[in-house]
């Protein structure tokens, strides 16, 4: 066990998304991805990862018999890697492969949307992480204040107007974002 080799974890963090992809689009995605030059079972799991943010982290018992299925297809060929691979199936899209890619444009235009959602999804659960807890060490602050009776009642009624002032800022930013998404949808 000492000698067996360390894996990254995984982006997903235990919140894979069990369908994010039908086989369908799974089988042209790992296409796409062969032609970017990812070669090995493992690197496809961890681009596949990364590239839908840890929403969906395919398991090697998904990927190992799609990409069979697909070697039976006769879109990509196996071999072994380089020598520093200790003998890692390598695995290459073939010219049959590639024109198979470009007739199934759509399904692959499909798979980029679920892929950018994904990024989208990412970015919003970062800010409101950071919102989260700058909320948190706000309402820390003030239940300490409060507990310790630390504000006169000049200066509660200051915060309320801040607080106030704040949520009404807050509104005028998430009105422009509306009126930009309708804008732009």
């Amino acid at each position: 066990m000492a000698n067996e080799q360390q894996l990254d974890p995984c982006l997903c963090n235990g919140k894979s998304v069990s369908r994010m992809f039908n086989p369908k689009q799974l089988r042209i995605y790992i296409l796409h991805l062969l032609t970017e030059g990812i070669n090995y079972g493992y690197d496809l799991i961890k681009k596949i990862s990364e590239e839908t943010a840890g929403f969906y982290c395919p398991s090697p018992g998904v990927i190992y018999p799609t990409l069979t299925l697909l070697e039976e297809l006769g879109f990509i060929t196996a071999g072994t890697g380089k020598e520093n691979d200790k003998g890692r199936k390598c695995f290459v899209i073939t010219p049959e492969g590639r024109c198979f890619l470009l007739l199934k444009a759509e399904l692959l235009a499909e798979v980029q949307l679920k892929l950018n959602y994904a990024q989208e999804l990412k970015a919003g659960n970062q800010f409101a992480n950071e919102i989260e807890c700058a909320v948190d060490k706000f309402k820390s602050l003030l239940r300490h204040k409060i507990v310790l009776q630390q504000l006169s009642k000049d200066e509660s009624a200051k915060v309320v107007e801040i607080i106030n002032q704040a949520v009404e800022r807050i509104e005028e930013v998430n009105a422009v974002l509306v009126t930009e998404g309708k804008s732009n949808g």
